[in-house]
């Protein structure tokens, strides 16, 4: 093996000293099937499992559609078959794609099972498209976001306290009103939308101090 050995491994760098596991993940490892699976691919590739995660957090299990519709999308007339489920299927399909709004976003009319179905997307090559608005991280209680979406007016001002429940604001979609409410106790600290704003599902409307 030497000198060969030497070379390849000449100007790498120190390895980095082992992490010991945890009791919880000795645990884990113990067990069959998939508990084993994550648990391995967590220990031994931290950031690709990671990123996996937040892929699966925002757009679901994509695991299930095919490569082309995966790495190109959805092409009109050529319907995408998607087992859900042993004896679950969905047919999805391209049915028109509206021109860019001010906004810089286009809504993508899709058939499910032949029904049709809309959903808003941001075209991301429109260069003077405004930011995106921020969206509400379910892990951090101190993050309000929308619940979907609509036309937010909100109640409060930064500054004011408010206990779990209290009504924090509105959201009406398609002539229809609910109640904004506080999840927890404690103070406005930033309204990132203003008092009243457009918004998608997601978007962070209240933080909380």
């Amino acid at each position: 093996m030497e000198p060969l050995r030497s070379e390849v491994l000449s100007g790498r760098g120190q390895a980095p000293s082992a992490e010991p596991v945890s009791d919880a993940d000795r645990v884990a490892l113990e067990e069959p099937g998939p508990v084993r699976r994550d648990a391995l691919n967590r220990l031994l590739f931290p950031g690709p499992t990671a990123d996996l995660a937040a892929h699966r957090d925002k757009y679901g299990d994509t695991a299930r559609l095919s490569a082309n519709a995966f790495l190109y999308g959805l092409r009109a007339g050529v319907e995408e078959h998607i087992e859900l489920e042993p004896g679950v299927e969905r047919s999805i399909g391209l049915a028109a794609v509206s021109d860019v709004d001010e906004k810089g976003e286009r809504t993508v009319m899709c058939t499910v099972n032949g029904q049709l179905r809309s959903v808003v997307v941001r075209d991301k090559s429109v260069a003077d498209a405004p930011v995106a608005a921020a969206k509400a991280d379910p892990g951090n209680p101190r993050h309000l976001g929308a619940p979907f979406d609509g036309v937010v007016s909100i109640r409060v001002s930064v500054g004011d306290k408010v206990a779990a429940g209290d009504r924090v604001g509105t959201i009406e979609a398609m002539k229809m009103e609910s109640t904004i409410t506080a999840p927890r106790a404690g103070t406005i600290s930033a309204l990132p939308l203003g008092s009243q704003a457009d918004v998608h599902g997601g978007d962070l409307i209240v933080e909380l101090g």
